[in-house]
């Protein structure tokens, strides 16, 4: 496998690399990321080589592997991001594998301070049992327990690393480990040295705090010889494959939509063309409708349907322009043709009209003349009456009954006994009444005239 970076010593630049690969785990990987962050500190110091060939030589313009981390965070982000499961789950063995050494190393060195400590605890807490030989028991009987806790822990996080919920689940294993853990310590300071159980917990504490301490102390160099390869090789075997793989699939996909785009480019030239030659043709279509429009066929087509519609007026005014518009038109017999028949109709429905207005006048009179002899003889019904006047000005009625016999603001009354009531066959005088002019209604006039 070729390498894409190189070892340099600058462990702040790869802190500051692998702290972005923190920012894309869970919270509980959280100290994960920080005990890499803090191995590559001591010693990974990467940087990327642009012929991807080893090279102890730092190439010109680029940084060590947390630098170009560091540099190219909105690049790389999206790669964490949807690596982080992966790469917590690939991460955990091998801080298993370099925790493992310190662990067997802090054991080692812990039972020597176990020793001395709890000859110190017998001496001030437990004088009866105060002697170098149950001090020795503690030690290793504490070794025992601490060596099999720390293997199901181990266990229990290789096995829930394969599980779909890994964080929670390792977190609740570690919990109830390290609870069981705590209590068989103290059960066993109390079983060898018979102290009160406040005493027996703040020794525990104690101790706790010293093998921590021990174990910072043993970290550093255990972890220095082996911090380098190994994170250095999770970089080759993971990381690097990984994002060469992100890249080449990153190519392909932007391949594959430059050449959609340039498709999408050519559908559209090509859509615009014919969008121009459509608006040229259309151009051409408007430009030869006109012509047809302005031309003698379609004028007299046209003429023809308003004569069909029965436009006589509008028929006879274009027939003539017609005429003058294309004198030398070969339709110009049909033209003068239908303008001879157009002025016919026209005649003809003028004739008619005023026949039918003579007709209705002479109707008229002689309806009038028949109401005015049934009047004077008394024979008009009210309703007939009202149907002649109502509606009718002054002036129309005075004309047609003659002038009142008695007149007020709003009514006219006439005594002559000109209608006739059919239900009892009593004769009387009428009387108009009028609004703004005109004859509201009519009624029976008893009174002989008077208003």
């Amino acid at each position: 496998m070729t390498r894409g970076y190189v070892s340099r010593s600058v462990p702040n630049h790869a802190a500051k690399g692998l702290f972005l690969f923190a920012r894309y785990v869970t919270p509980f990987r959280l100290t994960l990321c920080v005990l890499i962050v803090w191995l590559c500190s001591l010693s990974l110091p990467l940087m990327a080589d642009g012929t991807n060939t080893v090279s102890a030589q730092p190439v010109a313009g680029a940084d060590d592997f947390g630098q170009y981390l560091a540099d190219h965070q909105s690049d790389l982000a999206p790669f964490f991001k949807k690596n982080a499961e992966d790469l917590f789950k690939l991460g955990v063995p091998l801080l298993m594998g370099m925790t493992g050494w310190v662990i067997a190393f802090t054991m080692l060195a812990g039972w020597g301070v176990d020793v001395l400590m709890s000859r110190g605890f017998a001496f001030f807490f437990a004088p009866a049992y105060a002697d170098w030989k149950r001090a020795a028991i503690y030690a290793t009987g504490r070794l025992f327990l601490s060596f099999v806790y720390t293997c199901l822990i181990g266990f229990a996080i290789v096995f829930s690393l394969g599980l779909a919920h890994a964080g929670i689940v390792v977190t609740l294993a570690l919990i109830l480990l390290l609870v069981v853990a705590f209590a068989a310590q103290l059960v066993w300071i109390l079983y060898l040295y018979r102290t009160a159980f406040p005493v027996s917990v703040a020794f525990y504490l104690a101790i706790i705090v010293v093998h921590t301490v021990v174990g910072f102390l043993i970290a550093k160099p255990v972890i220095g010889l082996q911090a380098s390869s190994v994170a250095t090789d999770f970089v080759d075997r993971v990381i690097t494959p990984r994002m060469q793989a992100e890249t080449e699939s990153t190519k392909g996909e932007l391949a594959a939509a430059d050449s959609a785009r340039n498709a999408a480019k050519a559908k559209v030239a090509d859509l615009q063309n014919q969008i121009a030659q459509a608006q040229t043709e259309e151009g051409q279509l408007s430009t030869e409708i006109e012509e047809k429009k302005n031309s003698d066929i379609y004028v007299f087509s046209q003429i023809v349907q308003a004569h069909a519609r029965g436009e006589l007026d509008s028929a006879r005014d274009q027939l003539t322009a017609f005429l003058s518009k294309f004198p030398s038109s070969s339709l110009i017999a049909l033209a003068q043709a239908q303008l001879a028949q157009v002025n016919n109709q026209i005649v003809a429905e003028e004739t008619q009209k005023k026949q039918e207005e003579a007709d209705a006048a002479r109707a008229a009179a002689l309806a009038q003349a028949d109401l005015l002899a049934r009047a004077s003889k008394g024979e008009v019904t009210l309703s007939e009456m009202r149907q002649a006047l109502i509606g009718k000005t002054r002036e129309q009625v005075s004309n047609l009954l003659g002038p009142p016999s008695a007149t007020a603001s709003d009514s006219w009354g006439y005594r002559q006994q000109m209608i006739v009531n059919p239900l009892t066959n009593e004769k009387t005088g009428l009387t108009v009444y009028f609004t703004e002019g005109t004859v509201l209604s009519v009624d029976y006039n008893r009174n002989g005239g008077s208003l």
